[in-house]
């Protein structure tokens, strides 16, 4: 109802005189003076009558200059749409007044003059009022209907007048239904497409947005990935100019930790990227938070000793209802931007239930972050406490991650600080109404933790059409004393394994892109149907999709994401 009623006074502005008032008054001045010295109708008759109708214009002036400097809210708009009602009847009274004022006794003339202005201000009423029926609908009645009824009182002539605006009031009243249907029809249309623009516009602001923002992100991606590439470049050329062993050795090891970074730098990129697909298979089960903290603390703790930090977890029997995978990775994050930036302390987790939700807070007593600059931590490829851009201390993608996280399964975050006395992460997560079974915790063994006598001898197939892939493993894995074969496509593969000794065991790694339309995914599902469970296959890629992984799982398929860890190579060989 606010949509229509404050079309009020469209016209000269806000509650301003519109055309219609004042040519309702004009109109009106000149009918009373041509009534009163042509007509002969009493001066003090014509001026009543004219007063009352200029008062009624005035008060509809009134009231509308007076809505939209105030702008009165929901509840106070019923009064004021009554009010806007009741004058609009006064003035339909006033101009009904006409009839009994204006006339002259016994003048036909005089009779169906204000009989014509009453007509003709109602006709012209129905487009200025069809915003709000029922003011158009008491503007017609008070008008035409006293009028009518005061006609119908006197000789034939004038019951026969009376009659006719009878019947010109009730098609009055459905000329302006079907008006009132139609304004709001327009004004809905003209609404909806408001909103939509309104939409565009926003839709269009916020690709702006994104586009500006992507092209900042892979800026600073880019740049960061360059740095250790040059410096690879750089160490490669002293190392082939290079004779003596305790210098090519100090290179090699500086390249190694080029390597290391680089692959740092690009794990961390795509875990920007696979944000999406984490937030896209989320399925949320009841989480027990001890375990989950448990686990999170040994696998943070050797950094925390390291550093000579205290880790300390508060138990909690608390259970939230979250994805499991994508919390761990919220708050592994958290706790590795709480150990990289504090110094002396420790760092705390734990869990308050409120209300419905639990509060799970990460506390350090590092640096801290000033009040102005605590939105910004959660920008990509920003530190705060890292100016000169030192990549041994991260890539300043790890808060950014959480903050995606968080937004994707609506969690809200929240950052307390204070400058060198540390700062308090907490996230709000709904609260598990069924509490879990909580599993006897058991250190997590890492892949890489093989012993090299733990790895037997075994055969190796290697599907990869790089000839560079194929060359570097054939060193590497020959190094290690495991006999392997080589090939470029799935028929070469499958030749290979029918040529070999049927009895004997292999591990086929294959890469996921291969030459042709099949993928590495496919062509271990013909290995398996050829050479059954004699044959283990892994699966190498460098893609972070939610789809082969779920495909991959399906299939009882090993992942292993390049670059491929040679320990966590040498771990997968062990089995």
């Amino acid at each position: 109802m606010r949509l229509y009623f404050t079309e009020f006074s469209p016209s000269s502005g806000p509650g301003g005189l519109r055309p219609l008032q004042f040519l309702s008054i004009a109109a009106s001045a000149v009918v009373a003076l041509f009534m009163t010295w042509r007509l002969g109708t009493p001066p003090w008759r014509a001026f009543a009558w004219w007063f009352g109708l200029t008062a009624s214009e005035t008060a509809i002036i009134f009231i509308n200059r007076l809505y939209f400097e105030r702008r009165p809210d929901d509840a106070q708009l019923r009064a004021w749409t009554l009010a806007k009602t009741f004058l609009a009847g006064l003035l339909g009274l006033a101009w009904s007044a006409s009839q009994f004022l204006l006339p002259v006794p016994g003048d036909d003339i005089t009779t169906i003059m204000p009989t014509w202005m009453i007509l003709t201000f109602c006709a012209g009423a129905i487009w200025a009022g069809a915003f709000y029926t029922p003011a158009l609908v008491a503007m017609q009645t008070c008008a035409i209907l006293p009028a009518a009824l005061w006609l119908l009182m006197g000789e034939s002539f004038e019951r026969a007048v009376g009659f006719c605006l009878l019947v010109s009031l009730a098609m009055m009243l459905a000329i302006g239904r079907q008006a009132a249907k139609r304004y709001r029809s327009a004004v809905d249309d003209k609404i909806e497409i408001g909103l939509l623009l309104a939409r565009q516009s926003a839709y269009s602001q916020k690709i702006e947005e994104l586009s500006a923002e992507r092209g900042r992100f892979f800026g600073a991606a880019a740049h960061d990935l360059r740095q250790p590439l040059h410096a690879m470049g750089l160490y490669l050329s002293l190392l082939r100019d290079s004779p003596a062993p305790v210098e090519r050795e100090t290179l090699v090891d500086s390249l190694a930790a080029c390597a290391a970074s680089l692959d740092m730098q690009f794990n961390a990129i795509m875990g920007v990227q696979e944000t999406s697909a984490l937030i896209a298979r989320a399925r949320a089960e009841p989480t027990a938070l001890a375990t989950l903290f448990e686990r999170l603390a040994v696998q943070a703790r050797p950094k925390a000793d390291e550093a000579g930090l205290r880790l300390r977890v508060v138990p909690t029997p608390l259970a939230a209802d979250v994805p499991p995978d994508i919390l761990e990775r919220v708050l592994n994050n958290l706790l590795s931007n709480a150990l990289r930036y504090t110094k002396s302390g420790g760092v705390l987790i734990g869990a308050r239930r409120r209300g419905d939700r639990i509060a799970i807070h990460v506390i350090d007593t590092g640096i801290g972050i000033p009040e102005d600059r605590r939105a910004d931590v959660f920008e990509d490829f920003l530190q705060l406490a890292n100016p000169e851009r030192n990549r041994a201390r991260g890539f300043g993608l790890g808060l950014g991650i959480v903050k995606r996280l968080c937004d994707g399964m609506g969690w809200r975050i929240e950052l307390r600080s204070r400058v060198g006395r540390g700062s308090n992460f907490s996230i709000r997560v709904p609260a598990a109404h069924v509490a879990p079974a909580i599993a006897a915790h058991r250190a997590p063994q890492a892949q890489d933790e093989v012993a090299p006598a733990a790895v037997q001898v075994r055969r190796a197939l290697v599907v990869d059409d790089d000839p560079r892939v194929r060359d570097a493993m054939a060193k590497l894995l020959g190094r290690w004393g495991v006999e392997a074969t080589f090939s470029e496509d799935g028929e070469a593969a499958l030749a290979a394994l029918a040529a070999g000794d049927p009895a004997a065991r292999w591990h086929a790694l294959i890469d996921y892109r291969l030459a042709g339309a099949e993928t590495g995914i496919d062509l271990a599902t013909r290995i398996r149907e050829v050479c059954g469970d004699r044959v283990s296959c892994a699966i190498i890629t460098g893609e972070v999709d939610a789809a082969l992984d779920a495909e991959a799982a399906a299939r009882g398929l090993v992942i292993l994401r390049k670059p491929v860890e040679p320990v966590r190579l040498r771990a997968l060989l062990a089995r």
